[in-house]
């Protein structure tokens, strides 16, 4: 079943990134609120991400990215193409940020997991609260980027995906607001596994 959702994911993702690239080369011709590259740079690198973490947890730690981590790396992945594709962002002004807080929340949690499969199989040595603090930091780097992509793509290509300075310290804040929601509730989670199988 895991291997089955790594298969699907790639799977969602390939087909995704083939549209945006068929889009951008203007051999489909939808139409988008901002732009076919800004998409396909997000998927080239979430996937990126996905697939190096991935191999160093099947090189160092002897398995792969859990299936259902990667689904919902993936789930996130097409919520924010769904918004620019359907016109979400444009018509909707509450979706913008439930896919930055629902983004964030599953890169947050998908980070931790892998620092914690690295301190399961003994390659790193951190307590829960370390790794959710690494974490939470990562995520927030990511966040960073995400705005930096998004006004690059503005200032080269004259979009307007950036928004007012608001607009990006709101993102950045939920950004936040996710992954640190998120990774509360798998440190609690795995605090709470780990305390029953030494109590069994």
């Amino acid at each position: 079943m895991d291997k089955f959702l790594r298969t699907i994911s790639r799977i969602l993702l390939a087909g995704l990134l083939i549209f945006e690239l068929l889009n951008e080369f203007e051999i489909l011709n939808f139409t988008l609120n901002f732009t076919w590259l800004g998409l396909a740079l997000t998927s080239i690198i979430a996937w990126s991400i996905i697939e190096t973490a991935s191999y160093f947890l099947k090189k160092y730690c002897g398995h792969p990215i859990a299936g259902l981590a990667a689904i919902v790396a993936v789930a996130a992945i097409y919520l924010d193409a769904f918004g620019d594709i359907l016109g979400f962002y444009g018509k909707y002004s509450w979706y913008d940020q439930a896919a930055h807080l629902l983004g964030s929340a599953a890169a947050g949690g998908l980070l931790l997991f892998i620092i914690y499969s690295f301190t399961q199989c003994g390659k790193i040595k951190l307590g829960f609260m370390v790794q959710g603090l690494f974490a939470l930091s990562a995520t927030a780097l990511l966040g960073v980027t995400y705005e930096l992509e998004e006004y690059l793509e503005d200032y080269f290509t004259g979009s307007h995906r950036l928004g007012d300075g608001p607009d990006t310290a709101n993102d950045l804040l939920l950004d936040v607001a996710g992954a640190l929601l998120a990774i509360l509730i798998s440190i609690i989670y795995l605090k709470l596994v780990k305390k029953k199988t030494v109590n069994t």
